[in-house]
């Protein structure tokens, strides 16, 4: 499984990371959080490290091998 990251951009922003757990051609984008295990979509994931509302959160997470 790949490994993500991300950094909010807010006032608690922290550099989080995950795992890209499922990707659907043309689908949904599902992200495991390693900090909590919660399954989340880009938008979340973004959202709890400390991000706010973003037009497109996939543009701010990291993708790498693991």
């Amino acid at each position: 499984m790949p490994g993500v990251s991300t950094l909010g951009d807010g006032p608690n922003g922290k550099n989080t990371e995950g795992f890209l757990y499922a990707y659907k051609r043309g689908g949904e984008v599902k992200i495991v959080c390693i900090c909590h295990g919660h399954f989340l979509t880009p938008a979340q994931f973004f959202k709890h490290a400390g991000g706010g509302d973003v037009e497109n959160p996939l543009r701010l997470i990291t993708v790498g091998p693991n």
